[in-house]
């Protein structure tokens, strides 16, 4: 039997215990124990592993704490739209590029308020359904060149600017005329 204990600090510390029958085969019961103490310098490095074929990861943080977990059915289709369709295309890695950069600005934030009160969460969840479905659509299409990727992104975007600006000032449009304001 091997126990090692290893404790963590600039300089490591490892015991290892063995024991186990020796060698001399006239004392077959015979067990022999060696503890062996030593000191190793070492340092220790904790990297990030990044794939290399796509540059262009991260999570989706807002998504991910709204759902719960990032196995979640609309976090998926996040992740085929972003992989199988918009970083397909040089404009649509230049879009992931720059969304990257605004959106990691203050999504860590967002997600923290989101773990933090759950009624936000749920708020957050609702929002953001309508766009996770709308963007759906692109997984559904044969967008192979960067046309295509950008008259589709465009159409989507103003599906959502519809969905989130529009539809709600023709809403309260109509019940402030109906209220007489």
């Amino acid at each position: 039997m091997t126990i090692i204990n290893i404790q963590m600090a600039k300089t490591v510390y490892i015991t290892i215990v063995e024991s186990g029958v020796t060698p001399d085969e006239s004392a077959p019961e015979k067990q022999d124990t060696e503890i062996q103490t030593g000191q190793v310098e070492t340092s220790v490095n904790i990297t990030t592993e990044k794939d290399d074929d796509n540059s262009f990861g991260g999570g989706c943080l807002i998504a991910t704490a709204a759902y719960g977990t990032e196995l979640a059915q609309p976090i998926q289709e996040l992740r085929k739209i972003r992989d199988n369709t918009i970083l397909q295309t040089a404009a649509g890695q230049a879009f992931m590029e720059n969304f990257n950069f605004v959106y990691y600005s203050f999504s860590p934030t967002i997600s923290d308020w989101e773990r933090q009160n759950h009624v936000f969460r749920e708020a957050v969840k609702v929002t953001i359904t309508p766009l996770v479905y709308s963007l759906s659509i692109l997984n559904y299409i044969d967008a192979d060149s960067d046309f295509e990727v950008l008259v589709w992104g465009s159409s989507i975007l103003g599906l959502n600017i519809g969905i989130y600006f529009v539809l709600p000032a023709i809403l309260i449009w109509k019940i402030r005329s109906k209220f007489g304001h």
